[in-house]
């Protein structure tokens, strides 16, 4: 990967996933907070409610993350294997 443009793109789309996950965490955890409670057992359940939807985003979007860099640095080292003579065991 020697062409500097792809991988300004890549990193580009890691920060903008990154940007979006922050963004919908924040408006889920206003939407939270916003709620109105009228009853105890309304709060756990709604407390609940954004906790699981909360870690289940987290999960998703970091595996979704994670899968970015790890295609990004797998294609960046691969120029760097290529060629590379094999070394006997």
């Amino acid at each position: 990967m020697t062409d500097m443009t792809v991988v300004h793109d890549r990193m580009k789309a890691i920060a903008t996933a990154h940007a979006d996950y922050v963004k919908s965490s924040f408006e889920a955890n206003k939407a939270y907070l916003d709620a109105t409670i009228k009853a105890p057992d309304q709060a756990m359940q709604i407390t609940t409610d954004h906790m699981k939807s909360a870690y289940e985003t987290f999960v998703a979007e970091f595996t979704k993350i994670g899968d970015m860099y790890k295609d990004f640095f797998k294609s960046a080292y691969e120029p760097m294997t290529v060629g590379t003579p094999k070394r006997a065991a």
